[in-house]
């Protein structure tokens, strides 16, 4: 297991690094990748949308372009990272597990979660818990870091936290029951233009 592939240390880390988050993100998740996330989960107006593993909120503020702020329901595992959230817009805020979501099935029109998944101990409960949540036609969109190719960066970083693949990706949607799966990969700028890979579903 993964430093902070562990949900107690995880917490722990965004205890603190909540107080730079806001600082730090934008190099790594830019607005133009954003956008491509909430494309991805065709979010119509007066949706209902989750988000898992909302941070201080930067998915947030682009998924409320879409649908009110009302009808938006975030689930963080930690509370410094929600106290932020709030302060910026009007959503639901839950503290709670990606792999134990505290919500009735069939809920929401689409599920996202953007820079998530690398923190979860078992990222199919949880891909499969979004789409338990999530009404059939709607989408299901992870953000993902991916797997780095030189095989000396990729042993380092995989023991800080989860790198996988696009094909893992593809793998966890196909066995979480997802249909019409579709992916890209981009970055925030030329140098890193595939530092992620943006995967959504459909659920049948």
């Amino acid at each position: 297991m993964a430093l902070l592939d562990h949900k107690d240390r995880a917490r722990n880390f965004y205890k603190y690094f909540s107080r730079i988050y806001d600082y730090i993100n934008p190099i790594f998740y830019s607005e133009k990748m954003r956008e491509k996330v909430i494309e991805m989960a065709e979010i119509h107006e007066g949706a209902f949308v989750l988000e898992v593993g909302c941070g201080t909120g930067f998915t947030t503020i682009g998924i409320a372009k879409k649908t009110s702020p009302e009808r938006i329901s975030c689930v963080d595992l930690t509370p410094e990272q929600i106290k932020r959230a709030k302060k910026k817009l009007n959503a639901n805020f839950f503290l709670g597990d990606a792999e134990n979501l505290p919500f009735k099935e069939k809920v929401f029109d689409s599920a996202i979660s953007a820079g998530s998944i690398e923190y979860w101990p078992d990222p199919l409960k949880g891909i499969s818990e979004m789409v338990r949540v999530t009404k059939n036609g709607g989408r299901v969109v992870i953000l993902a870091p991916r797997s780095p190719k030189n095989p000396v960066i990729r042993k380092v970083a995989e023991k800080i936290m989860l790198f996988p693949s696009t094909e893992q990706c593809i793998d966890w949607f196909e066995k979480a029951g997802l249909k019409e799966i579709e992916y890209v990969e981009m970055g925030p700028y030329k140098v890193w233009s595939k530092l992620v890979v943006i995967i959504s579903g459909r659920v049948p």
